[in-house]
Order: C-alpha cells, then sequence, then structure tokens
C-alpha cells in the first residue's frame, strides 16, 4: 500500500456521499450525440446510490435506455438537493411576505436581492426585487 504523500492526492476531494443518497450525474461532451447536443443537458438525474466501491466511486440505479456503465467516479456526482417549495406547499400567501433574500457581493458593496410574494399569489410566481425597489413599492416592511 502506498503511504499517505502530500503531493499525491492533493486534487482529491473528499466525497460524503452514502448508499440510498440522491445524486445528480454528470455526462462528459463527447457521450452527448445527435443534433444539438449543446443543448443537452449535462446533469441527469436524480439517480439513487446503490452500493459504494472504496472512497469514491458509487454505482448508481441508472435506467438501462442510458446505456452508461453503472460504477461512476465520486467527482461525476452532485447531491441531489429537492426544491424548497413542496407542490403541496403551493398555495395561495395570506399576505404580502419575503420568501429569499440573496446578497451577491460586487465592486461597488454588496447587493441585496429580496424574492417578495404578493398576497393572494402563488409563491412559485413571487419576483425578486433589489433593495430600492423593495422599500419603494412595500415602505411598510423596510426595517
Amino acid at each position: 500500500m502506498r503511504e499517505q504523500d502530500p503531493l499525491f492526492d492533493k486534487s482529491r476531494v473528499p466525497c460524503n456521499f452514502s448508499k440510498g443518497d440522491l445524486e445528480w450525474s454528470r455526462i462528459g461532451k463527447e457521450r452527448l450525440k445527435g443534433e444539438w447536443k449543446k443543448l443537452k443537458p449535462i446533469r441527469y438525474g436524480p439517480f439513487r446510490i446503490v452500493k459504494q466501491f472504496g472512497d469514491n466511486a458509487f454505482q448508481l440505479d441508472l435506467p438501462p435506455y442510458m446505456q452508461m456503465y453503472f460504477v461512476i467516479n465520486a467527482e461525476y456526482l452532485k447531491l441531489f438537493e429537492p426544491p424548497l417549495l413542496n407542490e403541496e406547499e403551493d398555495q395561495e400567501l395570506k399576505e404580502y411576505c419575503v420568501i429569499e433574500t440573496k446578497v451577491t457581493p460586487t465592486r461597488r458593496g454588496d447587493r441585496v436581492m429580496f424574492r417578495v410574494g404578493r398576497a393572494g399569489q402563488m409563491p412559485s410566481k413571487a419576483r425578486w426585487f433589489n433593495k430600492e425597489q423593495g422599500e419603494t413599492e412595500f415602505p411598510h416592511h423596510s426595517a
């Protein structure tokens, strides 16, 4: 067995996947065939991990039509995160509310964006507002 050399595994990234997890699988450009291959998605899934081989190889439960080998290296996997809003929770909002807040760093300082849902509207139809727009549209909600 090879000793742990710090230069040997410097690009290796530890993975935290385990059996039963749902993962997205990345497919390389060489596997995409046919017309419009640039428009095809790069990640497919989610697929369930069936078995783990070693530290970074996993067997996925792939459908047979994909015609791929079932064991995939961890570098081609990404953890599947379910959407924040479930279909059952997608009911009309009772009042104005901030659904999500996003801060983007820029050269001129942080840009704060708010995703605001209006009363009687579905949460999936909420719009993004920057801080200034939010203060003019919703003065009663400004801090």
